[in-house]
């Protein structure tokens, strides 16, 4: 781990490290890291109420039809 104990800019900051872990001088921690796309799409879901219920929704949903009865109504 590599401690910076000047002023630099955050551009700079992340140009030197992937991952960064700010401390306050009152002991908390916080990390800035890399994040991708997916990332973002699956923080952003979880937290979306409608779509988190159409998911209950769909996991209350007990009947399912065979897999042989879709074939003959689809020819």
């Amino acid at each position: 781990m590599r401690t910076i104990e000047s002023y630099i800019t955050l551009d700079e900051l992340l140009e030197i490290a992937d991952t960064v872990v700010l401390c306050k001088s009152d002991s908390r921690r916080f990390v800035v890291a890399p994040v991708d796309e997916f990332d973002l799409e699956v923080e952003s879901l979880r937290n979306n109420e409608e779509f988190m219920a159409f998911l209950d929704g769909l996991s209350e949903q007990k009947a399912t039809i065979p897999l042989e009865e879709v074939e003959k109504k689809l020819g």
